[in-house]
């Protein structure tokens, strides 16, 4: 118990000091109050549009906005107002714990159920066994990901199994589904995901990609700011990579990061 707290402690100190969220406002307000820990570490936004602030009030300035059903990390909570991080773009701040709830508090959207088969019933999708080795289309993600990391300074990722099988599950599930988005209606978010299989980490994050080559793919990511942030997130060090053929895109490409 005392290590989680202490490691909520840490985020949270990491969280102010490598996203910026320091200001006389908030120093007062970590010097007379108390962060308390979270037994839950992703939310998702309630309201249509939420305000991230500099602070757990009102008083404090407006750093960035939520849009309804965003999935965020928690990192502690205190008078009813949570400190978050979104992995897609970086953000950090206080939002009002009236519009973020647990996953578990939310109704989740269900699958479109597939046509039936003719003689056979649909059965549940299963994780794969972990693997240590990349296929042709995963090693090529991989190098092209440390390339850009190279450039930046940055060390390379390695490719963890565990999360290997996550990414390459959430690939697939995408295009047996048929949905493009970082909520998988069957699995919950990439954080659920990761924790469902016991996969531990102090920062995480997610890219995905509907194209027919490894090259465009990375190309899109470097070229969105959200996609970029975690790909030359140096906080990162381990990646998964899911690679699963789509009638739709061509290929339906999935990175999980986590940092640990």
């Amino acid at each position: 118990m005392r290590r989680r707290i202490a490691a909520v402690i840490v985020i949270t100190f990491l969280a102010v000091t490598v996203f910026g969220l320091t200001s006389p406002e908030l120093t007062r307000t970590s010097a007379e109050q108390t962060w308390k820990r979270v037994d839950f570490i992703s939310g998702i936004v309630t309201a249509a549009e939420l305000n991230v602030r500099k602070g757990p009030s009102t008083k404090y300035a407006i750093v960035g906005t939520l849009k309804q059903n965003k999935w965020v990390n928690v990192l502690a909570e205190i008078d009813g107002w949570y400190v978050i991080f979104d992995p897609a773009t970086g953000l950090v701040g206080c939002v009002s714990g009236r519009y973020l709830q647990p996953p578990n508090k939310i109704d989740q959207p269900k699958a479109t159920p597939a046509p039936p088969k003719p003689t056979t019933a649909p059965q549940p999708t299963k994780a794969p066994t972990p693997s240590t080795s990349l296929s042709k289309d995963e090693q090529k993600i991989l190098d092209l990901i440390n390339a850009e990391r190279a450039k930046a300074g940055l060390p390379a990722l390695k490719a963890d199994p565990d999360l290997m099988n996550i990414a390459r599950l959430k690939a697939k599930d995408m295009v047996e589904n048929n949905y493009f988005s970082h909520q998988s209606p069957n699995y919950g978010s990439p954080f659920d995901m990761m924790r469902a299989h016991g996969i531990s980490f102090r920062t995480a994050g997610e890219n995905i990609a509907g194209n027919s080559t490894e090259e465009g793919a990375v190309k899109a990511w470097m070229n969105s700011e959200g996609h970029r942030k975690n790909i030359l997130n140096g906080n990162f060090n381990l990646t998964g990579i899911g690679v699963y053929q789509s009638p739709k895109y061509g290929k339906i490409f999935v990175q999980m990061f986590i940092g640990r």
